[in-house]
């Protein structure tokens, strides 16, 4: 299957033509290849390399401005052009989880296929080459675009939860945007996580991440109506609910001060257990 990248076509093609020149493998992938097989433009951009890509980074950087910070730990650079848009750089990649809901381990893998079993969907599983002889095949080893077609949303492996309990909510995010259904297996084995309480052992940080992540979709009361069929809200707080009054507010500030609102006495501890910026909270505060 080949597709045309529906945004940044010169710069893609450029930055794929520097990586032919290196002698390296580079694809567009995750969320922009999903998003440009279901016929959208795609925000951001993450390149997969098949080596260490800092001399693509560099030449990216000279070519369209900006600036860039090397992630060693995670093996992944980030590059933040002029105009504000971020690009993601990152080499093939495997993970390992030390134990539930911890922060992963990563390693270099040897293949693009090998890199793409670890990420959090068969959705998300993609990578469309940007190499000149190749450019715009896809790459989908385990299934992807099978369950966009069908509007189905389906981990790849059975510890998938347990490893990350934050794909959890980025499922139910994924699955309100875009009208879909949870697959039966990933429907019930994100029960038995939820049941196990793995979301509890996230870091507050990271659960505030995932809530902001929800409020500021254009429509969050699907993703929301998931999570209480779940019983997913609970980790966000006790007595956390979600309605058409919070959803009827715009952005994630105002929602925010709707959901603290009807919270009642327990708003302001809420708020501060987000561990938010003070001018986040200050708007909240206002609104």
């Amino acid at each position: 299957m080949k597709i045309e990248p529906l945004n940044d076509l010169n710069l893609l093609r450029e930055t794929g033509e520097s990586a032919r020149r290196l002698g390296f493998e580079l694809y567009a992938v995750g969320g922009c290849a999903r998003d440009w097989l279901l016929g959208f433009k795609s925000a951001d951009i993450d390149f997969l390399c098949g080596a260490e890509p800092m001399a693509l980074v560099d030449g990216v950087t000279r070519k369209f401005g900006g600036s860039f910070t090397n992630f060693k730990r995670f093996l992944t650079t980030r590059l933040f052009l002029a105009d504000g848009r971020r690009l993601d750089f990152a080499v093939f990649r495997k993970e390992s989880y030390s134990k539930p809901a911890a922060l992963p381990v990563v390693s270099p893998a040897a293949s693009a296929s090998e890199d793409l079993i670890r990420r959090d969907f068969a959705c998300n599983a993609l990578a469309v080459s940007l190499l000149p002889a190749s450019f715009g095949e896809v790459l989908d080893p385990y299934g992807g675009a099978n369950d966009i077609k069908l509007g189905v949303l389906r981990i790849l492996h059975k510890r998938s939860f347990l490893d990350d309990p934050t794909r959890i909510y980025r499922a139910a995010r994924f699955v309100g945007r875009f009208g879909w259904k949870l697959g039966a297996d990933t429907h019930r084995l994100a029960l038995e996580a939820l049941g196990g309480g793995l979301p509890a052992q996230l870091s507050r940080e990271r659960l505030r991440n995932e809530l902001l992540k929800l409020l500021s979709e254009k429509e969050p009361l699907p993703a929301f109506n998931l999570l209480k069929e779940l019983d997913a809200l609970k980790f966000f707080h006790e007595k956390f609910t979600f309605g058409p009054e919070a959803a009827a507010a715009s952005g994630p500030v105002a929602r925010l001060a709707v959901l603290s609102s009807a919270l009642g006495q327990n708003g302001k501890d809420f708020i501060a257990s987000l561990k938010l910026t003070r001018a986040m909270v200050r708007e909240i505060m206002e609104e």
